[in-house]
């Protein structure tokens, strides 16, 4: 049989969805270059080759893992916009979004995997969407805010300012993270 005709499991099965979480783990703990299939399978406890009944390629492994994650955080992200505050509760998820590691591996697989770089532009392009909504609505209601910066730039900073406290923090750097959250706190919850 070919690799295109050959029988495939389920990626919703349990041993799927097992393959996903311990490529996040493997992701989150010991990098892109560790994640093999063979390391994967010693993880599991299974045998190699039946990584490829569920998954065709480790490209594929990695991509639909990576998917996956992107389906949770829009789901939270969904949740928090339909919050009392949902500025506040974006800025959580934000700042408190899966591990910091995992999302700098996704990052540089994206890099070098256009299936990967792919999915991370729609998921980006996604979640800042939902974003600016959120703002918009809120800009629209405040009076204590300068309607001259476009939603799209605050969804950006506070993106970017969120990232870098979490790759911060992962590294150990503290100085300043305090100040800074506790900054844009406040302004969330006043807007």
């Amino acid at each position: 049989m070919s690799s295109s005709t050959r029988r495939m499991g389920s990626i919703d099965s349990e041993m799927a969805e097992s393959m996903l979480d311990a490529t996040e783990e493997i992701l989150k703990e010991e990098g892109y270059a560790a994640l093999t299939s063979r390391r994967i399978a010693d993880y599991l406890g299974v045998k190699q080759r039946l990584l490829y009944y569920y998954f065709r390629t480790m490209d594929d492994l990695v991509l639909e893992s990576f998917k996956r994650l992107s389906v949770r955080e829009l789901a939270r992200l969904k949740d928090a916009i339909s919050s009392d505050q949902p500025l506040p509760e974006i800025w959580k998820i934000c700042t408190n979004t899966s591990d910091a590691r995992l999302v700098s591996e996704f990052m540089a697989i994206a890099n070098r995997n256009e299936g990967v770089r792919e999915a991370v532009i729609e998921y980006i392009e996604e979640s800042r969407k939902l974003q600016v909504k959120a703002l918009k609505k809120a800009m629209a209601k405040s009076d204590v805010f300068d309607q001259n910066l476009p939603a799209e730039v605050l969804a950006f900073i506070g993106t970017s300012m969120a990232l870098a406290l979490n790759r911060e923090a992962s590294l150990g750097v503290k100085l300043g993270h305090a100040a800074i959250r506790k900054t844009l706190e406040n302004f969330w919850e006043k807007l």
